[in-house]
């Protein structure tokens, strides 16, 4: 399998693929992961699909989160050490607590989130990572080929099973496949400065997750990164200003003093980038064996959080179709609900992100400079209710598709879908979280799903296990939820998930749910086989060595 791009999508991209034993090729024209920190937040549901690489991965991650404090809320300044104007409380950064989902949020870096991956990858035995290899042309099919320079100069091809297009806003995968982006672009420009300064000593305990200042010298945002003299500003500028590239360090130190309100404050800058805001979605996402990731296949304003988790969300779904399909697992028709399943909500996010920029705006206006935007400061920070406070569409999101059969249940009703959060095993969503276990040795629900279809019921669901034992042609694995080690001693899961005791829930390797049963079947056995065909879109569930996963093909 081939990945071209090496940023936090590409690399989880490879791990991910990892953990379906599919060897891949990363390409990455950089000489190294970022040294920038770019973006920040892994929201909830990412930190769920991190668990699903492993524990010490799930903790090195968690490891680099800034301290408590530090997530909520959002300021709105004239200065950081002037007059604050309002404030937005950002409870999606802290995350829903531990009765929904048994992962935390972290707010970090994209360079240390990077090296996590990075080594991740490494450690699989199952990833080559080609930095400084520059790709120059892309050639798709049932096999794509790259063609790449390696870094000493020499041109050479590559090709693999499928390609993972994770090469970021400017993508040449994209754009050598004439993928058009639907939406606006270039809504604005920045410069963004990464740079250490004792911020911390000034601001006091108006800490918070966004800082924004407004002053008369100095407007944008401060980014804390650990809480411990790390600092990112994200600074508008005028295009033409943009253009001309003139943003130097001494610039930046300028600006940070102003917006600071220190005169004489020590600043180091570390690196300075610039950058236009987009909010577009590819118009197509699988195009072949070539499937487009993150930034490739979506740009998203920064308002909000929710553009590398957007990706890396649609990434962890795409990736187990692709593996089943190159494996011979899966009819091609599964990959092509990877783009029906996630081009929607990825839609829909970058539509919510562009409206808490512009309602960003019109807090800046009405309350830091006294103009009018139509709204009132209430009215403003009211309209901006919605920034930082996303668990409805990372952890809501519904999927309608030829990878789910439906039972005719919906979801549970809730006030927002985009910010509130209703548990619910209908299928096509998430897998609600459940405590199994008692003591130290708790764990949740999500633990169970490895990379294969996971069958949930109860002891008494004997049928549906002995049904599971008997299946060869599909990775497909089967829990007793109150057998021990996973005591449900309060009887959450048939509540929760909506059976009766010898009922069952069948999940995908992406955590979602694929298909229901609420009572016991007559013939478990047969009403399982016609689900697990119909679900990989053929005419019955395959077998033999390849459909397990005992033989891979490595990229050439």
């Amino acid at each position: 399998m081939l990945v071209l791009g090496g940023g936090p999508v590409g690399l989880a991209a490879a791990v991910e693929l990892a953990r379906f034993g599919v060897p891949s090729v990363v390409l990455e024209q950089r000489a190294r992961t970022s040294r920038h920190p770019k973006t920040r937040n892994l929201n909830t549901r990412t930190m769920e699909i991190a668990r699903g690489w492993g524990h010490a991965v799930y903790q090195r991650l968690r490891a680099i989160d800034t301290p408590p404090g530090w997530k909520s809320p959002i300021r709105f300044l004239d200065t950081l050490t002037g007059e604050e104007a309002g404030q937005i409380e950002s409870s999606g950064f802290l995350g829903p607590g531990p009765e929904i989902s048994p992962a935390l949020p972290v707010m970090s870096s994209q360079d240390l989130v990077e090296k996590i991956l990075w080594d991740t990858a490494l450690a699989s035995g199952l990833v080559d990572l080609r930095f400084g290899h520059r790709v120059t042309r892309v050639l798709p099919g049932e096999e794509p080929a790259l063609e790449a320079v390696h870094p000493s100069g020499e041109t050479y091809t590559i090709r693999g099973s499928a390609l993972v297009a994770a090469d970021g806003a400017d993508s040449l995968v994209r754009e050598q496949l004439g993928i058009a982006l639907d939406g606006e672009r270039e809504v604005n420009h920045f410069v963004n400065c990464y740079f250490r300064a004792d911020l911390e000593s000034h601001i006091g305990d108006r800490t918070g997750v966004l800082l924004y200042v407004g002053g008369a010298e100095a407007a944008g945002v401060f980014q804390p990164l650990d809480a411990r003299g790390r600092w990112l500003a994200q600074i508008p500028v005028p295009r033409h200003e943009w253009e001309s590239g003139a943003h130097t360090a001494e610039w930046c130190t300028r600006w940070i003093r102003a917006g600071a309100g220190v005169a004489d404050l020590d600043v180091e800058v570390l690196a300075v980038g610039r950058w236009r805001m987009n909010a577009t979605v590819a118009d197509r996402l699988v195009v072949d064996r070539v499937v487009l990731c993150g930034d490739a296949a979506h740009q998203f304003p920064p308002t909000g959080g929710l553009g590398v988790n957007t990706g890396l969300q649609g990434m962890h779904n795409a990736m187990w179709k692709l593996a089943w399909c190159v494996r011979g697992i899966a009819d091609r028709s599964l990959l092509d609900t990877y783009d029906t399943e996630r081009r929607p909500p990825a839609k829909a996010a970058v539509e919510q992100s562009l409206a808490n920029f512009r309602n960003v705006v019109r807090i800046a206006a009405s309350m830091m400079y006294g103009l009018d935007s139509g709204l009132s400061p209430q009215e403003a920070i009211k309209a901006a209710h919605r920034y930082g406070n996303h668990l409805g569409v990372e952890l809501g999101t519904r999927y309608d598709s030829a990878a789910v059969i439906p039972d005719g249940t919906a979801p549970p009703q809730v006030d927002d879908p985009y910010a509130d959060y209703a548990p619910s095993a209908a299928p096509g969503c998430r897998a609600p979280h459940v405590w199994l276990g008692r003591g130290d040795g708790r764990l949740s629900t999500l633990d169970l799903f490895g990379p294969c279809f996971t069958l949930l019921t109860t002891v008494e669901g004997r049928s549906w296990l002995e049904a599971v034992a008997a299946r060869t042609g599909v990775p497909l694995a089967a829990f007793a939820v109150g057998s021990p080690g996973l005591e449900d001693d309060a009887g959450a899961f048939t509540a929760l998930y909506g059976v009766e005791p010898a009922g069952a829930v069948l999940v995908r390797p992406d955590g979602h749910v694929a298909w229901r049963a609420p009572v016991a079947a007559a013939d478990p056995a047969a009403e399982l086989d016609a689900v697990l065909a119909r679900l990989l879109g053929r005419s019955r569930p395959p077998e033999g060595p390849e459909a397990t996963g005992e033989t891979g093909r490595s990229p050439s």
